[in-house]
């Protein structure tokens, strides 16, 4: 079941640029 921590390191990767994006970027989550 080695994918499964595969999935939960790109989630946890998705989630920081998602939050980056945010600081950068704040009106596009508007």
């Amino acid at each position: 079941m080695d994918y499964r921590v595969a999935d939960l390191d790109l989630a946890d990767f998705g989630r920081r640029e998602i939050t980056l994006a945010e600081h950068e970027m704040p009106g596009l989550m508007a």
